[in-house]
């Protein structure tokens, strides 16, 4: 969590996962997420990838697609290959 205060975009990756499942910590969505968007904004791809993927699951499409792309143009091959798909 050190690395997370200092604001390294792994470990607050890392800490959305753990949140996410439960390991090592009790399961907290709130952290979950803001571990996540803490990662993205750092520039993390993966998690934008991840951030893109639950606004998808909420139906908030078009927020969902600026992720993607964002991602992408980071190089997330995931990201390119969802935005090949959404057209």
């Amino acid at each position: 969590t050190k690395a997370a205060e200092l604001g390294d975009a792994s470990a607050h990756y890392l800490l959305s996962l753990l949140y996410h499942d439960g390991l090592g910590v009790e399961k907290d969505e709130k952290k979950e997420l803001y571990h996540l968007v803490e990662a993205a904004i750092a520039g993390h791809p993966d998690a934008r990838y991840d951030l893109a993927v639950d606004e998808w699951e909420n139906e908030r499409y078009d927020r969902s697609i600026k992720h993607f792309i964002i991602a992408a143009n980071i190089g997330h091959d995931g990201s390119i290959q969802a935005l090949k798909e959404c057209y």
